[in-house]
This record gives C-alpha cells, sequence and structure tokens, in this order.
C-alpha cells in the first residue's frame, strides 16, 4: 500500500487536477490511499475572507468567497462531464460555501479569529478539491471514495488534558487505519482531506501550514504502507534553492536525520513532522514531482546513502532575529534553564544557540509578537541586545563525519567573499554547521557555498 499525498500546485488548476488523477491511476500500486491540499492559493483566499469579516467587511468577505466560488465551479465544469456527478459537485460547493458564510458573519461580530475557528475556515479548501478530485475520478469510471477528515479527532479532546502530541497522534493514526482499510481491501482509493479536525490552539500552530505532509504520514503509518509519496511541483530535494542557484541538483537518497534536519533548517519541500511516523514504521518516503511523475525523485530512508560530496545540500532561512544575553554571571547554575523557560513562557522557539562564558545568542524568526514582553522580563536581570534581519545558512549532511576540513572550507568561502559571519552552531549529530549572517548577503552566501562544494554556480 502506498500513501500519496498532493500539494497545492498539484491541485491548482482543472489540468493539473487531471493530471493527478492520471498518476494515481496509472500508479503500479493497486492499494493506495490519496491525501490533498487545497487548491493552490485558495487557503490564502480563505484567511483573507476571515480577516475582512473581523473588520465587518461583509462585501470584502463575500468578494472571496465568490473568487473561491468561482475558481471551483470552473474547474468542476472541466473536470466533470457525468450530469448527476456534476449537479453533485455544484451543490457540494455551493452548500459549503454558503455554510462559511454565515461562520463569517457571525465573526463579522465577534471581531476576531480563534485559533479554533481559523480551523473551521481553511479545512474548506481541502474539502473541496478532494471533493472535485473524487468527482472527477468518478467520472473516468474510477473506484473511489470521498473522505472528509474534518471531525474525525472530535470525540478525541473530551477531556481537557488531552494534548495534540506523539500519543495522540498515534491513537488518531489507529482512528485512521479502522476508517481507511476496509476500502482499501475492497479496492477502493479513499481521497482524503489533508486537514484532520478541529484541535486545541488550532491545527497551524499545533502542526504548521503544511500539515497535509504529516496527514499522509500518518495514513501511510496507519495503513502499514510501503512507501509515502509527497507529490509537489519540483522533482525531489534539492542540493539548494533553485531559485538562488539555478544548477542546483536533485538528492537522489538522504536518510530520516538528514532530512529532519533540512526541515528544521529552512527547506520548504517536505514538513518537519512528517518524518517520524515514517521513522517509527521503517516507511520510505519519496519526493516526487507531478509535472514529471517519471523522474525517480528523492528517497528519503531509515539510513540513506553518502553522495560523492562533503555534505548534501545548503539551505538558507531569511528574516532572522539574534537575541543576545549578556552577564557577568552567566555560568552560574540555572541560567540556562531561566532563559529557556522564559522563551517558552512566551511561546517563542529558539533555532540555534551559541554560547560563550558571558554572553547567550539565540536565533528567533523575526516579529514575533511576544518578543517585546520577553525582552522586557529578560531585562529585569540581563543586559539584552536585539538584531534584526539576519540569515542562517546552513550546510546538511551527513558526509561531514568523515571528510575533513569541511567547516574551513565553508567559513573560507564566505570570508573571501566578503561576508562577515555573526554567530556558528554545529547541531549535536554534527550533520549540520549554520552560521548566522547579514540578511543582504543571504543569496549571496548560497551561491559562493555552493561553487565551492558542487563545482558550480
Amino acid at each position: 500500500m502506498f500513501s500519496l499525498k498532493f500539494g497545492g500546485t498539484s491541485m491548482g488548476s482543472a489540468e493539473a487536477i487531471a493530471q493527478t488523477a492520471q498518476i494515481i491511476i496509472s500508479h503500479p500500486e493497486q492499494h493506495k490511499s490519496v491525501v490533498v491540499s487545497a487548491m493552490s492559493g485558495v487557503t490564502n483566499l480563505l484567511i483573507s475572507a476571515a480577516e475582512c469579516a473581523t473588520k465587518t467587511d461583509k462585501i470584502c468577505y463575500k468578494n472571496y468567497l465568490e473568487e473561491i466560488k468561482e475558481k471551483h465551479i470552473t474547474a468542476l465544469d472541466t473536470l466533470v462531464t457525468n450530469k448527476d456527478l456534476h449537479t453533485e459537485g455544484k451543490e457540494f460547493i455551493e452548500k459549503k460555501l454558503l455554510g462559511l458564510s454565515g461562520f463569517l458573519h457571525a465573526l463579522t461580530v465577534i471581531g476576531e479569529v480563534s485559533s479554533r475557528s481559523n480551523d473551521e475556515i481553511i479545512s474548506l479548501g481541502e474539502i473541496l478539491s478532494a471533493k472535485l478530485l473524487s468527482l472527477h475520478l468518478k467520472d473516468i469510471n474510477e473506484k473511489v471514495e470521498f473522505i472528509s477528515l474534518e471531525n474525525i479527532v472530535s470525540d478525541m479532546f473530551e477531556h481537557e488534558h488531552i494534548k495534540p502530541d506523539k500519543h495522540f497522534f498515534e491513537c488518531f493514526s489507529h482512528k485512521l487505519g479502522k476508517l481507511l482499510t476496509p476500502l482499501l481491501e475492497e479496492n477502493i482509493t479513499p481521497i482524503c482531506t489533508g486537514f484532520f479536525g478541529k484541535i486545541p490552539d488550532g491545527i497551524v500552530n499545533a502542526v504548521g501550514r503544511g500539515y497535509s505532509d504529516f496527514t499522509a504520514a500518518l495514513v501511510g503509518k496507519a495503513c502499514n504502507a510501503t512507501e509515502i509519496q509527497i507529490w509537489t511541483d519540483v522533482s525531489g530535494i534539492l542540493s539548494t534553492d533553485p531559485r538562488i542557484v539555478k544548477e542546483a541538483h536533485v538528492i537522489d537518497e538522504l536518510s530520516f536525520n538528514e532530512a529532519t534536519e533540512l526541515a528544521n533548517l529552512g527547506a520548504k519541500v517536505i514538513h518537519p513532522q512528517t518524518i517520524w511516523p515514517a521513522v517509527k514504521n521503517n516507511i520510505v518516503v519519496r519526493i516526487k514531482n507531478t509535472m514529471a511523475p517519471n523522474d525517480m525523485g528523492t528517497a528519503i530512508t531509515k539510513l540513506g546513502k553518502n553522495s560523492n560530496h562533503s555534505f548534501k545540500s545548503i539551505t538558507v532561512q531569511k528574516d532572522i532575529t539574534v537575541l543576545t544575553v549578556k552577564s557577568s554571571n552567566m555560568s552560574e547554575s540555572g541560567i540556562l534553564i531561566d532563559l529557556f523557560q522564559a522563551f517558552a513562557s512566551y511561546d517563542i522557539s529558539i533555532d540555534l544557540v551559541s554560547t560563550s562564558e558571558s554572553s547567550i545568542s539565540v536565533t528567533i524568526q523575526n516579529g514575533h509578537k511576544n518578543l517585546s514582553k520577553l525582552v522586557t522580563e529578560l531585562e529585569k536581570k540581563y543586559n539584552v541586545e536585539i538584531v534584526h534581519n539576519k540569515s542562517i545558512i546552513a550546510i546538511v549532511g551527513n558526509e561531514m563525519l568523515y571528510n575533513m576540513g569541511v567547516a574551513g572550507r565553508f567559513f573560507s568561502a564566505l570570508s573571501n567573499a566578503k561576508i562577515n559571519i555573526n554567530m556558528i552552531s554545529q547541531g549535536a549529530n554534527e550533520s549540520n554547521i549554520s552560521a548566522v549572517i547579514a540578511g543582504k548577503d543571504a543569496n549571496n552566501a548560497v551561491k559562493v557555498v555552493h561553487k565551492e562544494f558542487f563545482n558550480t554556480i
């Protein structure tokens, strides 16, 4: 059994959905389950509609809903020729959008969008896209069933102490197995929404945007998949961002550990939480290109394999803030615990940490809403410095364990390009090295490091 996930670009238009359908039909694995994202751009339209509603701008949010309706009806007209199926699809789209319109009207009175309300709103995009794909496949006589997961976890939060942690997701995966396995045994392909329900603090806060990757991984775990395939608009994970270095090449295979590092360090191809369900069940994760389905893509396996280079990939994270805490008593016991608890209390995630005898520097994303509150608290005990608009460039790969001098070449490449390094951090497993640099130098840094190690610019 294979778990196939198709992203927004794979569902972006009638033509893209038809291409996705052909991949599903021609897939060599007989038993497969499909998870889809919303049509590209629809989630942003839904969020914009909600913002209009909180500002009591009814005309504005209704215009967004009309745009969403037109996008899906236009696709339906192209994808579904059977009269009964077309009628079913049109009524479904209109009913769902009418329900959302009523929900948004209520928000004009409340004046704000809670995390749970946000879940209610953004879920519609995936419900509509999954329905469209299922109707198209039925139109061409495929055995499929539309599965909305929007309420599958609603009964799992009867007790307030339940949190969306790994134990919760284990239970959720078990429920998925009970729901989907009977369909697979009858050779029916489930077409599932990436959105899997309204959870405390909201699915975006708990899992993050791109959560449909995680859904596909949980489906794969639930149904004992041999492979989880993430279908997107690139032919795998690349040696760096192709928008910066056009000669970036596809990585054939990497380990679960390397993929996790890349995801956490800014690579956008796969959601970070996708990895652990695959690791637990030793399921191969493969990144594939919807527009080039014959490309092999990138396989993510337990051990991976070493490349001929000094490492596998270069990532860059932009819009970074560096916060430095200084104290003459920095070596005192408990200071690190005190600092990290302060960050946690304001829900601020730390990316990198660098320490010295008198200071600790950490990196966080620019513009966190609670940053000023955190700084005010820390300044009661410490001297605090804030520097905005930095970037993190990182090199990732298990090959660094066996190749001497990689760090020296990395820093020399930046130095020779007159790029100053403000902060250095090495991963505990020695498979990544990160450097904080000025935001304006980010793209050039990626180019010179890629040229140094991959002999191209």
